[in-house]
């Protein structure tokens, strides 16, 4: 008998199930990694998850698996007025295919979302899919506002 999907805190032991969810979110994007990125990733989020203070992941646990994960961090901003001292990104939603429409997305973006808030955050910058976009604009998520932001990619990298 399977646990009831229930939505917990993701840890170190977590890593290779992120990592299996972060691959199910490319593949919705048409990205395939090069066969070496698994490990490397499984690696990072094991690392982060043990106990980089300013790195936190929340999942859907239903037991055998993992149904839905977000991911989120965050780093010093420069100082500015008016503005918090850190500046959250949320990145790596994802919920297997046979269990979206669940409400799963929402409430691990809402964790991560709640915890950088409550960690000092002022901003959370996220990259919206299609798929993800009217989830993102229901919780409050909008276009830039003020200077516009812009972002430098290495040449031959994409921009997803």
């Amino acid at each position: 008998m399977s646990t009831p999907p229930h939505l917990r805190r993701a840890g170190a032991d977590d890593a290779a199930e992120v990592t299996r969810l972060r691959l199910v979110m490319f593949a919705s994007m048409g990205l395939v990694p090069e066969p070496d990125w698994t490990p490397v990733c499984e690696a990072y989020f094991r690392e982060r998850l043990a106990g980089d203070p300013q790195f936190v992941a929340y999942v859907i646990d239903a037991g055998d698996r993992l149904l839905s994960s977000s991911v989120g961090q965050y780093t010093w901003s420069l100082p500015r007025p008016g503005r918090a001292p850190y500046i959250g990104h949320i990145a790596s939603v994802a919920t297997d295919p046979d269990h979206r429409r669940q409400g799963y997305a929402r409430l691990t973006f809402r964790a991560v979302h709640d915890h950088l808030v409550e960690a000092g955050c002022s901003r959370i910058n996220l990259t919206a899919t299609p798929e993800g976009e009217g989830l993102y604009r229901s919780l409050g998520y909008g276009d830039p506002t003020g200077p516009m932001p812009l972002t430098w990619t290495r040449p031959g990298e994409t921009h997803r």
